[in-house]
């Protein structure tokens, strides 16, 4: 059974992500495993048989890195689509929502109706600011929405 270091060591070479992420995700998977160690240790086990059934419990690295990576990606797609939401949804408010209402009536002359829609859509935010993974790209929506009704 490979030592702490030499696990982490071939760990951090499966995970193939930009060193940020790879020094975050190691420091957390040792202090993980010295943690479980130290329960091991507790129960009478010798310092390096405690690393090595940590090691056996947490898994193979390959399986690890495996898993670590899928998460990875996974959080950077949402982190693009978030980014991408407000500026999709800004571009659909200005160029559909609002030469719909143009064409429904004069309401330029009187501005009631796009207030109060742009109010609905802009109260739609309040469960997206709640949610925790979508609430700045909700914010971000919301102010170019406000930017694109300045500019009627």
């Amino acid at each position: 059974m490979p030592s702490l270091e030499e696990y982490l060591s071939y760990l951090e070479r499966q995970l193939h992500l930009d060193r940020g992420a790879k020094e975050k995700i190691l420091q957390e998977i040792r202090s993980h495993l010295v943690e479980s160690a130290a329960d091991f240790h507790q129960k009478g086990y010798s310092p390096e048989e405690s690393i090595a059934l940590a090691i056996a419990r947490f898994g193979e690295a390959e399986k690890v890195a495996k898993m670590m990576r899928q998460v990875y990606v996974e959080s950077a797609n949402q982190a693009v689509l978030a980014a991408l939401l407000p500026v999709a949804l800004t571009m659909a408010f200005k160029w559909v929502i609002l030469p719909f209402l143009e064409r429904v009536g004069s309401w330029q002359g009187n501005s009631t109706p796009a207030i109060t829609i742009s109010l609905a859509l802009l109260a739609l935010l309040i469960p997206g600011l709640t949610m925790r993974r979508w609430r700045y790209g909700y914010a971000a929506w919301a102010f170019f929405s406000l930017i694109a009704i300045a500019q009627m």
